[in-house]
């Protein structure tokens, strides 16, 4: 029986070797503060070569995350790229203003620049945004004061809610796109639930919202990572100052940027492919899209297909200055 148990103990601590091995050490970072729209404090972290030694890659995160959640990407990216990360507004170490509008998308947009201007050295950057990242790129990409500083950008299981608004009025005299429309429409009723007044908080504040979230990481095996009350509730007024207001009235149909890259997991339950391939049809001059075996949470779960596919999207950069 020792015998039979060194050997067991044995094996998971060769498991366990391979598992820490799977992944590239993650560097130091550099860490700083950058003032975003309204005076916002941002907390950066920039990994890897100096800017003006490398091609600057701004990675932005999605709702109920961190900057952390890049954390198994940036180890990949690293040295090849100057690599820049930050806490999104209502999110991590980073300010948290309370007003739905404070996080309109123009407004998280010109934090985008913001970061952009105090961390790339006066060059363009590969901008990646991944789900309300994604959406904070679009809007980025799609204004013509933010594009000039953005060579490419890369959208990663995320919403263009302008683009999707315009889907869905074509999509209401085409009886062929009604099932996808239906599709999405499944996937996205938890936002009705953001726009009940007191409810979210009283869901975030008893551990409700936190159960359900581990519950259904039990039913899907995709996680989301866990975030204290106050980032989950700051960061619902992204949907309340954002969904239907631009669902409703959409303001661009094509964004300034020129080279848009589409990344999208085949087993996201949030985003179906119909809205990250015929919502966005004609959104760029060069429009990409790449699926990946992968769920919503690709960053954390499957990041070595997500950078490759990150990868493969990049521009070469000519070197112009923004």
């Amino acid at each position: 029986m020792p015998v039979l148990a060194t050997a067991f103990l044995t094996s998971l601590a060769s498991a366990s070797a391979v598992v820490a091995e799977a992944d590239p050490v993650l560097p130091a970072s550099a860490d700083s503060w950058v003032t975003g729209d309204g005076g916002v404090r941002l907390r950066v972290h920039e990994y890897g070569p100096a800017a003006g030694l490398a091609p600057t890659v701004v990675l932005v995160h999605g709702y109920l995350s961190t900057s952390r959640a890049w954390d198994r990407v940036v180890s990949r990216l690293v040295p090849d790229y100057h690599v820049v990360t930050y806490d999104t507004r209502g999110n991590g170490e980073s300010d948290h203003p309370a007003a739905p509008q404070d996080y309109a998308l123009p407004v998280l947009a010109d934090d985008v620049a913001a970061v952009i201007d105090a961390t790339a050295g006066g060059r363009r950057v590969h901008l990646v945004g991944w789900d309300w990242g994604a959406g904070e790129g679009w809007e980025a990409s799609a204004r013509p004061d933010i594009a000039p500083k953005i060579l490419d950008f890369t959208a990663i299981s995320g919403q263009n809610l302008d683009l999707w608004g315009q889907w869905l009025r074509r999509s209401a005299s085409d009886p062929a796109e009604w099932p996808a429309v239906l599709d999405q429409a499944v996937r996205s009723c938890y936002i009705a639930l953001w726009d009940v007044p007191g409810l979210t908080g009283v869901l975030w504040n008893t551990g409700v919202t936190g159960a359900v979230l581990d519950g259904f990481v039990q039913l899907t095996g995709d996680p989301p990572p866990r975030v204290p009350p106050a980032d989950g509730l700051a960061s619902l007024n992204r949907y309340r100052a954002n969904v239907f207001a631009r669902l409703s009235a959409p303001t661009y149909a094509k964004v300034a940027v020129t080279g848009v890259h589409v990344i999208y997991g085949s087993r996201d339950p949030y985003v179906g492919a119909a809205v990250q391939t015929r919502a966005l049809a004609g959104a760029a001059d060069q429009l990409t899209f790449t699926e990946i075996d992968s769920g919503h949470w690709s960053p954390v779960t499957d990041p070595e297909p997500l950078t490759a596919a990150i990868r493969a999207g990049f521009g070469a950069d000519p070197g112009g200055t923004s």
